[in-house]
């Protein structure tokens, strides 16, 4: 994590000028909207006559139902529904009455949009839920179980916002509902609720955009709450906390204080494209370092040649609405919001206080304990996702209610809960409280304390529920009849989601008296399967790929020797061999690794990847020629720079010649540099070797079966040019061509860049990575290891490492994979000692 209080560099200000995606600028719209009505929704999805576009009444609409549903409907029900006197005695609208005809218009429409409707009709809601009707009522026809599936996903999807939606298709869709849910039993979505919940794809592509439960607080807070105010705001990473602050400029001044810097960046991004005005406090010692973007400018020069913006008057900043700063630069950023703001009318949104609070000492605690003295602002949120509990921090909050009269303190906590992240532990096994405690008591306390803190809950693996919840509803005498499952989930199916089956789960736990959770556990314990053991049956199609890519106008190919590596057992194993015979587990985007020593685990790779010896020093012998030649470039280029520049009294360079040109010796070697450069081969492993190609999962998958959503690397012949160009250690080199990337200390500079680069555009297959990353990177990550040597990690630091995981917007598969066992049992107690808690207290406490 970039923890440097520095300003800004060339880079970081081009990159946030980088548009965001039309998808993600409608969820900043919404957010800023939201502020206003914070019960805000959006919906993508179109009626038909949204479609088509005409008015609306009675006449139109009952229309529009006889002529697009009507007939499919009744098709559909005399085909799967011979005998069936529920279904025939379907009532249908309007029989018996006449109808108003269309205008003129509005038929010339339709008949124009006729070949349109039939293109769209993925696209039109009325001929989702039809599709969805039809097969319920086919899957009841054929007796398969698969029907609760459709009925669930309908109801789901019944919520969803559309408007102007056909009530008459509606109705109709009703009574056929009713029909089925009359025989369906509870049980039967329970039982199937990863398929019908986790993995169900129609749920999120059709589900109404809103704010988040916290985010609704917060707004409500800052609304209705004029007075001084301190504000605890607790939420699961991934879920829009760091982008809240553009919902609260839409009536305060917000300073956003960061430590990792790559946050508030990413923030800046957001805000500007929204044409938020944003300035910036980025190693500024003074109010003459702080910098405006365009937006915010008042005063400022016109260029000549391009019209636009030329220099920026920074001193004034009337109209910036979020300041974004590093914590050197608070004092600095908020006197400077003050001198154009009254207090009352701006916010401190300090970003992940807890940074740095797991260590005894740090170079930032004297700096941190210095803005909290000399803070001005009234209204603070202290934004995490592991804050201390309220009770922790009573002396934070004593020293703030001392120091601004008549405030209060309020707590958010959120565990919006969307989709599961597993937690794996060193045997490849999924971990939940059932199977953490063979001891009864620390069963409860385990239970209890998941209670409390339910941010856990996304930890806990939906189909290890699932066989819990099966299995202690199947004996007779485990639990109350009240808590079985008929009875406990009463009412509407569509009721039951993720966050309820979870709070049930632990809600059983609690229920199981003493003398039963010793048998029971044994049995758990002994029925329970490998995480990726019950997947290696399953056969996915397969698609033909490019084995070999074009090589560069100046790079000659240079392929390894293809000798197959030796295969290991094809036996589940624990998850650890990433880049062999478990690769095929990760899944659907990038993994990243999380450990102290990343060089160890990088030369740990290269070794486990299997690569025959003499392929090995084949690859070497050829980078190690291509550093010769670089080094050799380097030496032409410090001689022409030596030759052609001078030191200036001002200690930079000045260009001896203004026409540009070199002398002869110069323009020699740069002649050389140029051969030189041509002689660069490109180096490439053979696609055995490199993790979830289809050669290497021919050799490596169990069975040697294709599993499409095995992910692969992407790197191209450019990026790997530019990095064999560098003067890096052989072993980055090595591990680029595997897809791995390295985020190291003390790198060099353009390799980070190309890093960085590649982690955005996903197309690394592993990120390895220090802890010191583990608030500042954020990517999106599929699947994440912690690392054996991190077990001094407090838990709340671990917390956040789980935290990189599942950032995606999407249902896929998620994992997070410890390399020790006892990190993970430290997640499910409480600590006896809070580090960052105690560090909190210490350092948010005026002098």
């Amino acid at each position: 994590m970039d923890l440097t209080q520095r300003k800004l560099s060339k880079s970081e200000w081009e990159s946030i000028e980088k548009p965001v995606s039309s998808q993600e600028k409608e969820i900043l719209q919404m957010l800023k909207e939201g502020f206003n009505n914070v019960d805000i929704k959006t919906n993508k999805h179109q009626s038909l006559f949204s479609f088509v576009k005409i008015d609306k009444n009675d006449g139109t609409e009952l229309l529009l139902f006889q002529k697009y549903f009507e007939p499919l409907l009744k098709e559909i029900i005399k085909k799967y529904g011979k005998n069936n006197t529920e279904l025939t005695n379907i009532e249908f609208p309007g029989a018996g009455g006449k109808l108003k005809s269309l205008k003129s218009i509005d038929k010339l429409r339709i008949q124009n949009l006729e070949s349109k409707i039939s293109e769209n009709k993925t696209n039109i809601f009325e001929y989702v839920l039809l599709d969805l009707v039809t097969q319920l009522l086919r899957n009841i026809y054929k007796r398969k179980q698969k029907y609760a599936f459709y009925l669930y996903t309908i109801l789901q999807l019944k919520k969803a916002t559309i408007h102007n939606i056909n009530h008459y298709f509606v109705d109709v869709m009703d009574q056929i509902i009713n029909y089925v849910n009359s025989f369906t039993k509870t049980s039967e979505i329970i039982t199937n609720a990863y398929e019908f919940i986790e993995k169900n794809t129609y749920l999120l592509k059709y589900e109404d955009k809103t704010l988040f439960s916290h985010q609704k607080e917060i707004y409500n807070i800052i609304k209705k709450n004029e007075g001084p105010k301190l504000i605890l705001y607790t939420a699961p990473t991934g879920t829009g906390k760091t982008l809240t602050p553009i919902g609260l400029s839409e009536k305060y001044r917000v300073i956003f204080v960061c430590v990792a810097r790559h946050i508030g960046l990413a923030l800046a991004k957001s805000a500007i494209s929204m044409e938020k005005k944003v300035a910036f406090a980025f190693g500024s010692e003074s109010a003459d370092d702080i910098r405006l973007h365009y937006f915010s400018a008042v005063d400022y020069t016109r260029n000549v040649r391009s019209g636009g913006i030329g220099k920026v008057d920074n001193s004034v900043g009337t109209n910036v609405e979020i300041m974004i700063c590093d914590v050197q630069s608070y004092n600095t950023a908020m006197l400077y919001m003050l001198a154009f703001n009254e207090a009352n009318n701006i916010i401190t949104y300090w970003d992940e206080p807890t940074i740095t609070m797991d260590y005894e000492e740090h170079d930032l605690h004297s700096v941190i304990h210095s803005n909290w003295s000399n803070n001005k602002i009234p209204n603070l949120v202290l934004s995490c996702a592991t804050l201390p509990s309220k009770e922790e921090l009573s002396p934070v909050f004593h020293d703030f209610q001392s120091k601004f009269e008549n405030s209060e303190v309020y707590t958010i906590t959120s565990y919006d809960c969307r989709k599961s992240i597993s937690l794996m532990n060193k045997s490849g096994y999924c971990v939940l409280p059932h199977y953490l405690y063979e001891d009864y008591y620390n069963m409860i306390k385990c239970a209890r304390y998941c209670e409390l803190n339910k941010t856990l809950l996304r930890y806990f693996d939906l189909r290890e529920i699932i066989h819990f919840i099966e299995y202690v509803n199947s004996q007779p005498d485990i639990i109350e009849n009240s808590y079985k499952i008929d009875s406990y989930f009463t009412g509407n199916i569509s009721n039951i989601t993720m966050n309820r089956l979870k709070e049930y789960y632990l809600d059983l736990l609690l229920q199981i008296d003493e003398d039963k959770w010793t048998s029971l556990q044994k049995y758990l314990q002994t029925t329970r399967k490998m995480k990726f053991e019950n997947q290696q049956n399953t056969i996915f199609k397969t698609k033909s790929v490019d084995s070999y890519r074009k090589s560069g106008t100046e790079l000659t190919r240079t392929s390894s020797v293809s000798i197959p590596p030796s295969s290991k057992s094809k036996q589940p194993s624990s998850g650890i061999s990433i880049t062999t015979s478990d690769a095929y587990t990760l899944t659907d985007g990038p993994t990243i690794f999380l450990a102290d020593d990343v060089d160890k685990i990088g030369k740990f790779y290269i070794q486990q990847t299997n690569i025959q010896a003499s392929v090995f020093e084949t690859i070497l012998s050829r980078i190690t020629k291509n550093s010769d030649l670089i080094k050799r470039i380097e030496f032409l280029e410090g001689e022409i720079l030596s030759k052609e520049t001078k030191n200036s009294n001002y200690e930079d360079t000045k260009v001896v010649r203004e026409s540009g040109r070199l002398c002869k010796e110069s323009q020699e070697f740069a002649n050389e540099i140029t051969k030189l450069r041509k002689e660069i081969k490109l180096v490439t492993l053979d696609p055995m070797y490199v993790p979830n190609t289809i050669p290497h999962q021919n050799i490596w998958s169990p069975n040697g079966e294709i599993h499409e959503n095995a992910f692969v690397s992407n790197i191209d012949d450019t990026t790997s040019k530019d990095i064999m160009e560098l003067n890096i250690s052989n072993h980055l080199k090595v591990l680029l061509l595997l897809g791995i990337g390295m985020f190291i200390d003390n790198p060099n500079v353009q390799y980070m860049e190309i890093m960085k680069r590649l982690a955005e555009e996903q197309r690394l297959f592993i990120i390895i990575a220090s802890s010191d990353y583990i608030y500042g990177t954020n990517y999106q990550f599929c699947h994440g290891f912690v690392g054996k040597d991190l077990t001094k990690m407090t838990p709340q630091k671990t917390l956040q490492a789980m935290g990189r995981i599942g950032r995606n917007n999407i249902q896929q598969d998620y994992t997070v994979r410890f390399r020790d066992d006892d990190m993970i049992l430290k997640l499910f107690e409480k600590p006896e000692i809070n580090t960052e808690a105690i560090n909190m207290c210490s350092l948010f406490v005026s002098d």
